[in-house]
């Protein structure tokens, strides 16, 4: 009998709750991503998607490009209940791309002050009838007000180091505007086949056509796209052929700014870059991370400082772009390098320290070379909030120069994978400074320096979308449940194993070696050692010696289980995007490989008889060997999407930054180590074998 109370007792609460729910906003086994601003949840017994019939438009206003659900509509009105599309400047937010959506039993209106906004209305339209689709659940009876409270929310494709199948760009495009990103901007380095200067451009490289036609296809998702060609530093990909215009003979980094024929070349490829992505507003022309300005002697014969020169140059290439009609845009790092503040922004710093410390007097004294035609770039790809950033962010504004946020999806410092929730809260965190601030805009860049597959980043580009789109909106725990129901249909839950990924991530990072680094942000190490390998003439020595490491082993070992039994959930029970799992299925075959290995190299010095010990063998030789299936499904899931290899006499970069992505034409690089690991050991083996 009491168990019984208990039970209605359960039942009356869950009522009671879902009432409270109701009342308050939107059923939560709905999830909208982003999340809008303002919903009304009205009387009546809503609307199952599939009972709407139709879609139409009214007045001046035409059917934007639609989802799967929302396309296979019928467009001419008929009987029963249907989607109205109008536009209007009444009672409608004042953005052009905010929206009101209103349901009812009789159907669904949709009204804008601009084409976006309708564009937005039925993205999230779509959602609420993939959600009744899924859950088999009516959209209640609600009226939406939405609109996003960053303008330019954009996110940065870096083909640097790798190409992608042109197919998967538009599919990625597809999936930003689902998640109401509105800008992409494109890094092409030599990935753009520019007719001004063929030289520059991989034989591989996407043409200005296809780019063209990429363009469109983007705008038409109210996406804009414009391009990055780097300009004074990172440019290895020019002057790896063009050695006369370099600053230091011994590095392809820079380009001598008093060189007039650095900005003969550097223009021509600005002018095949914007036409090639003619629907972009800004040209972004990087500037950042020099290191070796004014040591030639055409520098010198100038008699400026370096920085001077930097700023020289900032002003030719922002004059030539408001020339063609684009915002130029600039990486802020240098100027503020010189005036060194730089380490008060990256250090770990108490805010009495970085009170004392901050002094900014040399960019104050040199404010008259900062060009006011232009956008400061403000990178900070970790915590954002620290008081240093904020006080740098009051000397913009005071100084009345134009500022971007710029936060990152994926670094250079967590080689495959990008780790910590996928860096969401970061991204918050810049995007609520973006809009306190009202910034220009917020880019999510997401780095090729280590080259890790997109689907891998794409949660942090979801991110990017929903808090820039909304910056006090979710909780990062919530936006994780948010995109695990959206992306996948799963639950919060369904999805934990991508958090134990991203652990399992950092061992992998160092695994097999005792010095050296595979990290790209740090400069890839040229020379690294490995792990050594035991001695059969002195059993247990190598387990005590790297004791430490085997602890951890057993941990990641229990944490691969876990893992595989995660994933397995997932695939079973997804309802869409199997591709994006496959993918952290092969990585995480990738991660716990150096486990495996170092697993039964412990075992094998564990051994106390012949026997044990040739049985051990055994399974040390059936670990290397498992190595190239390992890689060869890790391969074939990757180039679905990927072209794997560069082009028969590509030359990669040669410089200081050695990224890991560069180290190779093919996928070597990837398996850096592991791969020079199992060769190792395959050589120990044989010796142990002849012994």
């Amino acid at each position: 009998m009491k168990k019984l109370k208990n039970k209605i007792a359960f039942v009356l609460l869950f009522i009671l709750v879902s009432a409270m729910s109701q009342a308050k906003g939107l059923d939560p086994r709905f999830q909208i991503l982003p999340l809008p601003q303002n919903i009304e949840i009205l009387k009546g017994q809503g609307i199952a998607g599939s009972e709407l019939g139709y879609i139409v438009s009214k007045g001046e206003s035409k059917i934007p490009v639609l989802g799967t659900l929302l396309d296979a509509l019928p467009r001419i009105e008929k009987q029963g209940a249907g989607i109205t599309l109008s536009l209007s400047e009444q009672n409608t937010p004042e953005s052009p791309e905010g929206y009101t959506l209103e349901i009812t039993s009789r159907g669904v209106t949709i009204q804008s002050r601009g084409q976006a906004g309708l564009f937005y209305g039925c993205q999230t339209l779509e959602q609420l009838m993939e959600d009744s689709r899924d859950l088999r659940i009516p959209i209640p009876c609600l009226r939406m007000t939405d609109y996003p409270e960053i303008s330019y929310r954009a996110v940065h494709f870096d083909t640097k180091h790798h190409l992608d199948r042109a197919e998967y760009y538009y599919r990625t495009i597809d999936k930003l505007a689902r998640y109401k990103v509105n800008a992409i901007i494109w890094e092409v380095e030599d990935k753009l086949r520019y007719t001004r200067r063929p030289e520059v451009g991989a034989p591989n490289a996407i043409s200005k056509q296809e780019m063209q036609a990429i363009s469109r296809y983007a705008k038409e998702r109210n996406i804009e796209i414009s391009p990055l060609v780097q300009g004074l530093g990172h440019a290895g990909f020019i002057l790896k052929r063009h050695w006369e215009l370099r600053e230091n003979p011994y590095s392809d980094w820079e380009f001598c700014p008093s060189d007039p024929r650095t900005y003969e070349l550097q223009f021509d490829l600005y002018r095949d870059a914007m036409e090639a992505m003619p629907d972009g507003k800004y040209l972004h022309i990087g500037g950042d991370e020099i290191t070796a300005i004014g040591i030639d002697e055409r520098c010198k014969a100038t008699g400026k400082t370096a920085f001077e020169l930097q700023m020289i140059w900032l002003k030719k290439v922002c004059d030539f772009a408001v020339e063609h009609g684009r915002t130029p845009i600039f990486w802020d790092d240098m100027p503020l390098k010189y005036a060194d503040l730089w380490w008060l922004l990256h250090r770990p710093l108490t805010d009495d320290e970085i009170r004392k410390n901050w002094n900014t007097s040399r960019l104050d004294e040199a404010i008259k070379m900062f060009p006011k035609n232009c956008i400061y770039m403000r990178w900070h790809y970790e915590d954002p909030t620290v008081l240093s950033h904020q006080m740098l962010l009051k000397w913009y504004h005071k100084n009345g120069l134009n500022v971007m946020g710029a936060t990152a999806a994926a670094t250079g410092e967590t080689p495959f994978m990008p780790r910590n929730n996928s860096r969401a809260q970061y991204i918050k965190d810049f995007c609520k400074l973006v809009s306190q601030n009202q910034l220009k805009g917020i880019l999510a860049t997401a780095w090729d320096d280590a080259s890790a597959h997109w689907e891998t980043v794409m949660r942090g580009l979801i991110a990017q979308g929903e808090y820039s789109w909304h910056p006090d909106g979710r909780t990062v725990d919530e936006f994780i449940r948010a995109h695990a129901r959206r992306e996948f249909g799963l639950s919060g839950q369904q999805m934990e194993f991508l958090t134990e990924m991203e652990k399992a991530a950092f061992f992998f990072d160092q695994a097999l070696v005792v010095s050296g680094t595979r990290n790209p942000a740090w400069g890839v190490s040229e020379a690294f050692r490995l792990l050594d390998l035991p001695d059969s003439e002195k059993p247990g020595e190598w387990k005590r010696k790297y004791q430490g490491r085997l602890d951890t082993v057993r941990i990641e070992s229990a944490r691969y289980e876990k893992i595989c039994k995660g994933l397995k959930v997932a695939e079973q029970a997804a309802l869409r995007n199997r591709y994006t799992l496959d993918i952290y299925k092969q990585t995480n075959e990738l991660f716990h490989y150096p486990v495996k290995l170092l697993e039964v190299l412990e075992v094998y010095d564990s051994t106390k008889s012949d026997e044990e010990r040739l049985q051990a063998l055994v399974r040390i030789g059936d670990v290397c060997n498992s190595f190239k299936s390992m890689r060869a499904e890790f391969e074939k899931t990757y180039s679905q999407t990927r072209f794997m290899e560069s082009p028969e006499g590509y030359i990669a970069d040669q410089n200081h930054h050695h990224h890991l992505s560069a180290l190779s034409n093919n996928s070597d690089w990837i398996f850096l180590y592991e791969m020079l690991m199992v060769e190792k050991v395959e050589r120990w083996l044989k010796e142990q074998k002849d012994n």
